[in-house]
């Protein structure tokens, strides 16, 4: 049940993956400079995967919500 630094650092590297692409759509829409629009999303996107790492990080240590499944019962962590 437990997360490894290299799975939450991965997961982080996907999702941001996505909203890169998606931000910088977003604001070349608005602004209409490529250039510009991906780097106000690479920098976004560096500054998300650090916040994103510390909060899975910061919820694997929290129970609630979490259980085990022993001998096909559910027993809360």
């Amino acid at each position: 049940m437990a997360s490894t630094f290299a799975r939450s650092f991965v997961k982080g590297i996907s999702w941001e993956s996505i909203t890169l692409i998606l931000t910088t759509i977003a604001v070349y829409i608005v602004y209409g400079n490529f250039l510009d629009s991906l780097l106000f999303a690479f920098v976004l996107t560096f500054i998300k995967i650090g916040l994103y790492f510390i909060h899975e990080r910061i919820w694997k240590r929290i129970r609630w919500g979490k259980y085990h499944i022993i001998d096909g019962k559910k027993v809360s962590s």
